[in-house]
């Protein structure tokens, strides 16, 4: 089949950045390009392959990731391609993670019509949230030994992340004044800022409470350490026996202790499981085997647990505010809809915070139906 005029237009746009921004690559080639540069709010990724020069005359081949994002689009407030773009390559140059190579980025939209950032392609699988992995897929498929393997592996990858020194190793970058001093009260801060942007002088019954307590009972001994953000297991490439070769999805990067990362780790195990009334797959580490493994992997015991369970599910109750506010926008919902103050993440919150449990009804399954699919009961 034939390469179409815009095609054609893209792979030119991509050989001519590359030869311009990336060190030691001369007479660049693109080809294979599978990109659909398409309009939306969300990001964008596809997949080319590329072949250069080397500085030694040597010519070379890779497969390449381009991940292109509006410039007004973002996931949580103050998210950004941008700050992915700084996390990998300041991860790459530490190395003691596992992150794709990373290759470049560029923040000028006329390029490409958005910013976008080049990656290597890694080669492994990730879990899926759709089918959810608790129900079939390569995780269900391996014995329980090798899930419990499989999930080792990936607390024991991201664990890793507590060994950086934020100022020393290159990421002050992700200090923001702005939001508080580094560590718990910035990321507090953050989500203070994040709350009332959301809430748009509406009433938000649970995470209301939620941000009051968390102002009011921060721990003052935290460490300050390079948090991923969206430590998920969707979001870790494994190998077909579970060894972790990359985590991906940086954009959600901050400073603030370790355990925040391993509370998300714990808040997503549990959503896919218990609160999505699917069982859970057996060999699966618990909730404390989880901690154990994050334990012994950095060397300190988790500390604050019920509190740092609290803030991240703050952060996903505000999530599900703006999936609703974008539901909203699009027609799909009208804003009088329930779901605002009665969803998975106001139970949960509910549930953390001894407050009456909200019931979930038929306008959450109205909202849930263009998110990922909720059996109704």
């Amino acid at each position: 089949m034939m390469a179409t005029a815009a095609e054609i237009s893209l792979s030119e746009k991509l050989r001519d950045w590359l030869e311009g921004n990336v060190v030691g690559w001369h007479n660049v080639d693109v080809c294979q390009v599978d990109v659909t540069l398409g309009a939306g709010f969300s990001a964008e990724i596809g997949f080319f392959d590329a072949s250069y020069t080397d500085p030694s005359g040597n010519r070379q081949d890779q497969s390449l990731v381009l991940r292109r994002q509006p410039t007004d689009f973002e996931v949580v407030l103050g998210s950004s391609l941008a700050l992915q773009g700084k996390m990998m390559a300041s991860l790459s140059a530490w190395g003691g993670v596992p992150v794709p190579p990373w290759i470049g980025m560029e923040l000028d939209p006329t390029v490409l019509g958005m910013p976008f950032l080049v990656m290597g392609k890694v080669v492994g699988e990730c879990v899926a949230q759709r089918p959810n992995y608790n129900t079939e897929g390569w995780l269900a498929d391996m014995s329980p030994a090798e899930r419990l393997q499989t999930w080792t592996n990936a607390i024991q990858s991201f664990a890793q992340m507590s060994r950086i020194d934020w100022q020393k190793d290159g990421f002050g970058f992700l200090a923001r004044a702005d939001w508080g001093a580094p560590g718990v009260d910035q990321y507090v801060g953050h989500i203070a800022a994040w709350h009332a942007s959301c809430a748009q002088g509406r009433p938000l019954l649970y995470a209301d409470a939620a941000l009051d307590y968390i102002v009011k009972n921060k721990p003052a001994d935290a460490p300050v350490n390079v948090l991923w953000g969206d430590a998920t297991p969707s979001n870790v490439m494994f190998d077909e026996r579970g060894n972790v070769v990359a985590l991906i999805d940086w954009e959600l990067a901050a400073l603030g202790p370790s355990e925040l990362d391993l509370a998300w780790w714990l808040y997503f195990d549990d959503l896919f499981s218990r609160r999505f009334g699917t069982t859970r797959l057996e060999g699966l580490p618990t909730r404390d085997e989880s901690i154990a493994i994050w334990e012994a992997a950095t060397g300190r015991k988790a500390e604050h647990m019920a509190y740092y369970d609290i803030v991240v599910a703050l952060r996903m109750a505000l999530v599900a505010v703006g999936a609703f506010d974008r539901q909203v926008s699009v027609g799909n919902i009208t804003a009088e809809n329930a779901s605002l103050n009665a969803n998975l993440m106001t139970q949960y919150l509910a549930e953390k915070l001894d407050m009456p449990v909200p019931v979930l009804g038929p306008d959450f399954y109205a909202f849930m139906s263009n998110l990922i699919p909720v059996a109704q009961k």
